[in-house]
């Protein structure tokens, strides 16, 4: 059986466009502050809440880089008998016949094992106003949508999905 691997969708470099766009505002925010008479012309609480406001910008930034780069860091790994979830590093490996049921609860998939139970869950959404749609997955090299994993996981476990 061929070694199959699903990564997150192409849209979690959203994520690192979004960071640098972020960043770049807040240091032109911080930037303006050095600007001479810039901070004469305001008030104590003007330029206290101008620097608070890059600072909190900067914070969102690196917060948007660590979502990404933990995105980028993790996948799943489908084998002959088992299945491997890497997440920064760490690997953890489930044996198909370990699965007893398989539980859709909206986006979160639950798999409930001989011992203990595994979610698996959205890096992150696409969102367009009221809609929120799940980031698919990168499947062998061709853009999946994100329930394609569970239903290859089923067909793998040999466990029917059940949905809540």
């Amino acid at each position: 059986m061929e070694l199959v691997r699903y990564r997150p969708g192409e849209a979690i470099r959203w994520l690192e466009t979004g960071a640098e766009n972020i960043r770049r505002n807040a240091q032109n925010r911080g930037m303006n502050m050095l600007k001479p008479g810039a901070v004469e012309s305001k008030t104590f609480g003007e330029n206290l809440k101008t620097a608070a406001g890059a600072i909190f910008d900067f914070g969102k930034g690196t917060y948007a880089d660590m979502i990404h780069k933990h995105a980028e860091d993790s996948e799943y790994v489908l084998q002959e008998k088992q299945f491997d979830i890497v997440n920064s590093g760490t690997i953890k490996s489930i044996p198909y016949d370990r699965v007893i049921s398989i539980l859709m609860r909206g986006d979160r998939t639950i798999f409930t094992l001989d011992k203990g139970s595994v979610t698996i869950k959205p890096v992150a959404y696409i969102v367009s106003g009221r809609i929120k749609v799940p980031v698919g997955w990168v499947r062998n090299g061709i853009e999946v949508p994100f329930e394609v994993l569970t239903v290859e996981l089923a067909a793998r476990c040999g466990v029917e999905v059940l949905e809540e």
